[in-house]
């Protein structure tokens, strides 16, 4: 039974015949005071709320990509990219080899070919080589292409990153207007405890004077315990709220966060009435996750091209010099260093490397086509993501135009029954109801702004508008 229903009787008691004439006065209920300066200290309240200097979602948003661990690992990502970048660069560097070597041979026994002509065989033997490579086709066919791959994949590695600093904001701006929401049920659960407070001393005198029943009370009182769990309840969920938020916002365990956006101002802007397939391509244009999945596709396909290229022969030049004591092209073999050289070109071909290609060109080619299929599904939860978000836009804007009318009816309910009151025609148990009536219809009004102002940041980062 509610408070207004438990008045309704208390006066129907009242009128009867047991009560016409009773045995004791009753005493008078005390009146509650309810007025324009309780309202206006709901206000007050709102006011301290929301402190000038205090953060904003925007500020919230900033603060969360540099607390991302998701964006600390892009970032060591990006350095394993680079790595690759430059040692897929470094292919370009000509193969350059340089040995030194002494060698002991085992004694032989000398060559004689007559008298005073004798071919001896060196024990000592020292040499200084260097060698030259120059893969002359993977200059043009192969290595071109893996550079750019790396590149691409350090460029898809940087975007990801970038996109990992959106998403971070974007949680976090939805758990800052999650934590506000949070707080302002705490203010209403608070003011709510407060009026049923206030009615069940009404209730409680009544019932002294015999003017209610028992049955009555102890309803009222139920609602108290009820409204005390409910505050209860408010208070751990706002405090969970800011848990998250600092979480997300690096924010230090003795820093005081106070809401510093004032959401019960007006956003400027009406709601997107731009055709579904116009905010689909912007969507494209914008997202960081389709440049990502765009750039690894490119990745792939400069690998498969690079890749290809072990398909056909290839073409080297070399080039060798040999400082060595003695050296073996000098003949006869004298006891001393002499300098002589060698190049070329040579022209292979290695079935295995053919073989294995062909393997892992379909491999990349069926990577390729995982990223495509990615994209595809990408552009579909981005089109029906993009679908919802604008119409909770338009839903929102209604809401709010809504709960703008019923604030005002309530308002004026509340003018209406302190004035009632005043000329002894309502009940102060009635003004009670018609003060929880505004204060709902307050805590109506602020959720749709807050539902409004969630609804935009969801459709613009569907849309990617964050990303700027």
């Amino acid at each position: 039974m509610s408070i207004r229903t438990s008045l309704v009787l208390v006066m129907a008691l009242a009128a009867s015949p047991a009560f016409a004439q009773p045995a004791k006065q009753a005493p008078p209920p005390p009146t509650p005071k309810a007025d324009a300066d309780d309202m206006a200290a709901f206000d007050k309240e709102l006011d301290a709320l929301f402190a000038p200097g205090g953060l904003t979602s925007d500020a919230a948003a900033g603060r969360a990509a540099g607390a991302s661990p998701t964006v600390r690992r892009r970032a060591a990502e990006i350095d394993a990219a680079i790595s690759q970048a430059q040692a897929a660069e470094l292919t370009l560097v000509p193969h350059v080899q340089g040995t030194a070597t002494y060698t002991r041979l085992s004694p032989l026994d000398p060559i004689v070919f007559g008298p005073g002509a004798m071919f001896e065989f060196l024990e000592n033997s020292y040499a200084v080589q260097g060698q030259l490579a120059l893969p002359l086709s993977d200059y043009v066919l192969r290595y071109p292409k893996l550079i750019d791959a790396a590149k691409l994949g350090a460029d898809a590695a940087r975007t990801s990153k970038r996109e990992s600093e959106v998403a971070a904001g974007q949680d976090a701006r939805l758990a800052y207007y999650e934590w506000v929401r949070a707080k302002l049920q705490v203010i209403v659960a608070k003011r709510q405890l407060t009026q049923v407070q206030t009615a069940l001393t009404q209730f409680r005198a009544l019932a002294e004077a015999q003017r209610v029943s028992r049955a009555d009370l102890m309803r009222v009182e139920s609602q108290e315990a009820q409204a005390e769990q409910a505050l209860d309840q408010l208070t751990q969920l706002s405090d969970l709220r800011e848990e998250q938020l600092r979480l997300l916002i690096g924010a230090a365990p003795d820093e005081k966060l106070t809401p510093g956006e004032d959401i019960r101002k007006d956003l400027g802007g009406a709601g997107s009435g731009v055709a579904l397939d116009q905010l689909a391509a912007t969507a494209r244009a914008q997202r960081l996750e389709f440049k990502v999945i765009d750039t690894g596709i490119a990745a792939k396909e400069k690998q498969r091209a690079a890749e290809k290229a072990n398909l056909l022969p290839r073409l080297s030049a070399f080039a060798t010099a040999d400082y060595a004591r003695p050296n073996q092209r000098v003949f006869p073999q004298v006891d001393e260093f002499k300098f002589t050289w060698q190049a070329g070109l040579q022209l292979s071909w290695v079935l295995n490397d053919a073989l294995v290609s062909r393997t892992t060109d379909r491999r990349i080619r069926a990577e390729t086509n995982e990223l495509r299929a990615d994209r595809e599904n990408l552009d579909r939860g981005t089109r029906i993501e993009l679908m919802a978000a604008q119409q909770a836009v338009n839903l929102a804007e209604r809401a709010l135009t809504t709960s703008q009318k019923g604030l005002a009816a309530a308002e004026e309910g509340y003018r209406v029954r302190r004035a009632l009151l005043a000329a002894e025609r309502a009940t102060a148990v009635e003004l009670i109801d018609a003060e929880t009536d505004l204060t709902r219809a307050r805590i109506t009004a602020l959720n749709a702004r807050i539902d409004l102002r969630v609804a935009r940041v969801q459709l613009a980062h569907a849309l990617g508008n964050d990303t700027k």
